[in-house]
């Protein structure tokens, strides 16, 4: 059995990882520590880098995100997240979605209508659906492309059943069948 590294150790040793990554890309930057209670180490980037760091779609920055995480839990159990940020790339990016599915909520209860988000990754879907669980007005499911692993979000009035999740035919229905 293997002792739990305290969120202050993850902290400190998630730093040192991130800088000496930096470093060998190249990058000049400030890492910033923040331990977010007992699960989660917030490493907060500033850089004159900060596009290159965050890359097309945040790419780059989930990759330095996941190779942190993968050698700073090397051989340990895993039970502190370390979430890798750039300028607040992440902060901003979350109330930009959390808008999105307001707007969207907001014209689901005007038109009655389903309204389909574009396609995004798991992290962002479950931002939106996050941010209107609590709305008895608007229910949110997610709606398989055929694209592989790419799905959308759809934001249907309370009540409306989602499409039946078949993985063998198609990307499933166009609209919700209406009850």
């Amino acid at each position: 059995m293997t002792v739990q590294p305290t969120s202050r150790e993850v902290r400190e040793r998630a730093q040192q990882v991130l800088g000496d990554l930096l470093r060998l890309m190249g990058f000049e930057g400030r890492i910033d520590g923040f331990e977010q209670g007992q699960e989660e180490v917030l490493l907060h980037i500033e850089s004159p880098d900060a596009s290159r760091l965050i890359g097309r779609d945040a790419q780059m920055l989930n990759a330095l995100q996941t190779i942190v995480n993968r050698i700073v839990f090397r051989g340990v159990e895993q039970s502190i997240r370390c979430t890798v940020d750039v300028e607040r790339y992440r902060e901003r990016r979350k109330d930009r979605l959390v808008q999105m599915a307001n707007e969207a909520a907001d014209e689901v209860r005007r038109t009655g209508r389903p309204v389909k988000l574009t396609p995004m990754n798991s992290h962002d879907r479950r931002v939106i659906h996050q941010a209107l669980k609590d709305d008895s007005a608007v229910q949110t499911y997610s709606e398989k492309l055929e694209e592989e692993g790419r799905k959308l979000v759809v934001v249907a009035p309370a009540g409306d059943q989602p499409p039946p999740a078949d993985d063998s035919g198609p990307a499933g229905a166009e609209e919700p069948p209406r009850a």
